[in-house]
């Protein structure tokens, strides 16, 4: 029909008829661009390895099966954040934490991959000097926030999901990567004329 609308079906049915750029795909940058953190997933190290900028020691562990930092909050006070996901394989992997209004942070703190250290991504306008809470550019402000400046990229049919009234996000993606119908678009129609 001329008003049909093309939806998203997921890289399984790309693959179907597609192999050999499904093969080439599987373990690519793109297929690393973001995924849950796991023993499978984290490059960095979460030994009790510490860093220091400006006065502020971080520490990255393990607790329960699952990946932590010890860092400063949103409030200026130390915490202990869950690393939810990664982001990225190299040449650095960056590490984000889901907060309970739906907003998802990146960390400043980063791992060089090739270097096998932490090192701080600075903003380019701001190199020598610490970055305060409440500060836009903090890893907890909004230049660091993955559902407005970060997410479209590095996921498959994001929708951001913002809700104005409560200031909080519901940010959905139909696959957690970068992955066939990120750059060919919903692929039902041209499954539906490659089966007809």
């Amino acid at each position: 029909p001329k008003d049909a609308v093309a939806t998203y079906v997921g890289r399984e049915s790309c693959a179907s008829c597609h192999q050999t750029e499904f093969t080439r795909w599987e373990g690519s940058h793109h297929d690393h661009a973001m995924e849950l953190a796991s023993d499978e997933t984290v490059v960095g190290d979460f030994d009790d390895a510490t860093f220091e900028r400006f006065g502020v020691e971080s520490r990255f562990f393990r607790r329960d099966g699952k990946y932590w930092v010890h860092t400063e909050g949103p409030d200026g006070e130390m915490q202990d954040f869950h690393i939810k996901y990664t982001f990225g394989i190299e040449p650095m992997q960056q590490y984000m934490v889901e907060f309970p209004d739906g907003r998802v942070q990146v960390l400043r703190i980063s791992w060089d991959t090739r270097n096998k250290e932490w090192f701080y991504v600075y903003p380019t306008d701001v190199v020598n000097e610490r970055i305060e809470p409440g500060d836009p550019l903090h890893w907890t402000g909004i230049g660091q926030n993955w559902n407005t400046m970060c997410a479209e990229c590095h996921s498959t049919n994001l929708q951001k999901n913002y809700d104005l009234a409560t200031d909080s996000y519901h940010t959905t993606f139909s696959e957690i990567d970068v992955s066939c119908e990120t750059c060919h678009g919903p692929a039902s129609m041209h499954v539906e004329m490659a089966e007809s």
